[in-house]
């Protein structure tokens, strides 16, 4: 507790994030990423169905990728498993298709294909959600357009995402590179690090916010069903809540009027840096890459 409360209090020291409402998002279920010797894909996902419970942040959305059935059937459980906790899916595409390497009209049937499960395991007139695989919506505007204009004609609404962590997947990596390793005091160090740098992203993107919008906005965070972000959640959510953040649901955070218009990218950027970019606004330190120490643990 000591050791979390160092933490925070650096993280806080890079702005204000008191009152900071916040969606939580869940990615790629029913897997994500490496997996570290020792556990299974269905241990990975109870572990963050107990944190998610634990903390129980409103109408959480699990953004599915069915295509994953198709290689191992038995990760239906894990969907099952997901609903049974109360937690709801959205559209993620069949195969989690990049649309900077698709075309628009493939693109669309690769949605369509998903449906089928999400159908099955939703209640009846849910909500539709949707969010680009790899945040990227297409390298041309034709390709944003089409694909846009059809999730709107079919009900849809985009789930954008305003917090997350740069290069969520290394973290996993390394993880699991120290697991194999045996390194203990390497994964307590890597465990510090993940806390320290999502609360100092998270405060600088309640600045960015300000700058862009002379107010904090309702804000998504995404992380993923990966072990490491497994392991990490419960601390995670503890740390925004100890800095005064307030879970909202994903339909909550989306009445946000500045999602209107977002400007279209297809980079992958999250949706505040699009608009400081479309703004050439600079973005704060925090917000780059990865901490080059995560590169040299367990080497």
């Amino acid at each position: 507790m000591a050791a979390l409360a160092l933490v925070l209090s650096t993280a806080v020291g890079a702005g204000p994030v008191a009152g900071t409402e916040l969606a939580v998002t869940v990615d790629d279920l029913p897997t994500h990423g490496a997996l570290p010797a020792g556990t299974t894909r269905l241990a990975v996902a109870a572990r963050m169905i107990r944190a998610l419970t634990r903390h129980a942040p409103p109408d959480v959305y699990g953004f599915t990728n069915a295509g994953q059935l198709s290689g191992d059937p038995g990760h239906e459980a894990i969907l099952q498993a997901w609903r049974r906790a109360g937690f709801a899916l959205g559209n993620h595409t069949y195969s989690h298709l990049d649309l900077t390497r698709a075309d628009a009209a493939e693109y669309i049937v690769d949605i369509e294909r998903n449906e089928g499960l999400l159908a099955r395991l939703s209640p009846p007139a849910a909500p539709k959600y949707f969010r680009y695989p790899y945040l990227r919506e297409g390298d041309s505007v034709d390709k944003r357009t089409t694909v846009r204009d059809w999730l709107m004609a079919h009900g849809y609404v985009i789930a954008p995402v305003t917090v997350t962590l740069e290069d969520d997947w290394a973290w996993n990596d390394v993880y699991v590179r120290c697991v194999a390793a045996g390194d203990e005091p390497a994964i307590a160090r890597l465990k510090r690090l993940f806390v320290e740098t999502a609360t100092s992203r998270l405060a600088a993107f309640e600045q960015l916010s300000s700058r862009l919008f002379n107010r904090s906005i309702k804000h998504i965070v995404m992380v993923h069903v990966s072990a490491f972000d497994s392991l990490m959640l419960d601390d995670l959510l503890t740390a925004f809540r100890a800095v005064g953040t307030r879970f909202i649901s994903l339909a909550e955070a989306l009445q946000e009027p500045a999602y209107r218009g977002a400007p279209l990218q297809g980079d992958g950027a999250t949706f505040l840096v699009r608009v400081a970019r479309d703004r050439h606004v600079p973005l704060l330190a925090p917000l780059g890459r990865a901490p080059e120490e995560l590169a040299r643990l367990c080497r």
